[in-house]
């Protein structure tokens, strides 16, 4: 970011007219095992990457470490910040529409613990594989930027 000048963020999804989005921060994690495969989690949802919502006081950093482990078992440490994008989404279940604020780190395992959220299972991939796969765009994205690094 250059200073005085804000950030560029890309946004993606489709917004719906006339609606109001909810700003929601989160952060999520780009991890590659060594076969450099992609660390993703299935869920009756779809496939995404490791990562969520922020909590309370949670920086993006903070939630994406936290949310690996709860989502998958993955200890991970954080190798650096890939950017960040906006993923407009409609929460059915809640009657909300969201701006996603994601915030993308590459990391680094530091370990596998058992357990998980019992809906969410780890699948690695290709990375190639994980950019045309995972639902939403933005985590497209972050799969493309942590390729070209």
């Amino acid at each position: 970011m250059t200073e005085g000048i804000p950030e560029e963020i890309p946004e993606f999804g489709a917004a719906a007219a006339g609606a109001d989005y909810l700003l929601r921060p989160g952060g999520y994690v780009v991890a590659r095992n060594a076969r450099g495969e992609i660390a993703t989690v299935s869920t009756p949802r779809g496939l995404f990457l490791p990562g969520g919502g922020v909590e309370g006081l949670e920086t993006p950093e903070q939630a994406a470490v936290r949310e690996a482990l709860e989502e998958c078992g993955l200890r991970v440490r954080l190798t650096g910040a890939l950017g960040r994008a906006d993923e407009l989404v409609y929460a059915a279940e809640e009657g909300v529409h969201y701006r996603k604020r994601c915030s993308f780190f590459s990391a680094e395992l530091t370990g596998r613990v058992a357990g998980g959220e019992a809906d969410h299972r780890l699948v690695w991939m290709a990375p190639e594989e994980a950019a045309s796969q995972l639902r939403h765009r933005s985590q497209r994205w972050a799969v493309t930027a942590h390729g070209r690094r």
